[in-house]
């Protein structure tokens, strides 16, 4: 278990708290990548799609302001406690399982809903172009970005949990999400308030309602309980480094 030496009474806490602000910040990025809006995208879709990604880029945008706001509250808290080291150890508890489940690195329950995305069953006819009525990367990204923006608090896909730096990438007729490759039908289980899920998903003009104008076959189901797995496979990182290494000098493992 970590001990800190070097430091003394109050700023004790300054070293777990920068390092769980470091990581709180870096979920404030993209939550999911992909390669969409690639030129052989076709162009009513690939307009659709931007259109899509502005509104909710702006969602995300207020989604982040109140983050940050819920942050210089949580550290106006740390600053109130930090004579107390029961209440400190407390508070960083709170906020490493916090941090834990917002990673991904353990599974999550709670009220929601399952979405499935599967390719149009049209029959494919002589010289017409297929890839309107197949899923791609891009219909999965959108779909993601929509729920994120609208309350999603866990998402995962086929069995593969999204969480920052996921992404969604053509191989083929098949797409990898965390490097494991997955296939129709697509199968989105997502933790939130399954009302607004459920409206925000069925708006017209929103992103099922393209797809099922592509004959694309979708199925939408409420539940009382569903569950969000951990992910399967864990980031690393060669090159980034935490820019917190010198407060990190004070810690002996």
């Amino acid at each position: 278990m970590a001990t800190v030496t070097g430091v003394k009474g109050k700023d004790r806490w300054l070293l777990p708290l920068s390092a769980i602000l470091l990581v709180m910040g870096g979920l404030l990025g993209l939550q999911v990548h992909t390669q969409s809006l690639r030129p052989r995208m076709e162009i009513g879709r690939r307009t659709s799609a931007l259109g899509e990604m502005l509104r909710s880029n702006q969602t995300q945008v207020e989604a982040y302001k109140k983050e940050i706001g819920d942050l210089r509250m949580r550290l106006a808290k740390y600053e109130t406690t930090a004579a107390s080291d029961q209440g400190m150890t407390k508070l960083i508890n709170e906020d490493l399982q916090a941090s834990r489940a917002a990673l991904g690195l353990v599974p999550l329950k709670g009220p929601g809903i399952t979405l499935e995305i599967n390719d149009s069953s049209l029959p494919a006819l002589k010289g017409v172009d297929v890839e309107p009525f197949l899923v791609h990367d891009w219909d999965l990204f959108e779909v993601a970005n929509e729920l994120w923006g609208h309350g999603a608090e866990a998402i995962s896909v086929n069995g593969q949990r999204l969480v920052a730096g996921s992404a969604f990438v053509c191989s083929g007729r098949a797409i990898t999400v965390n490097r494991v490759l997955i296939s129709a039908p697509f199968v989105f289980t997502v933790i939130g308030k399954p009302d607004t899920l459920m409206s925000v998903l069925n708006t017209p003009g929103g992103e099922l309602d393209k797809l099922r104008g592509y004959q694309l076959r979708v199925k939408l189901t409420r539940h009382a309980q569903v569950e969000a797995p951990a992910i399967s496979v864990a980031p690393k990182f060669e090159f980034a480094r935490p820019v917190v290494e010198d407060v990190a000098q004070g810690v002996t493992q």
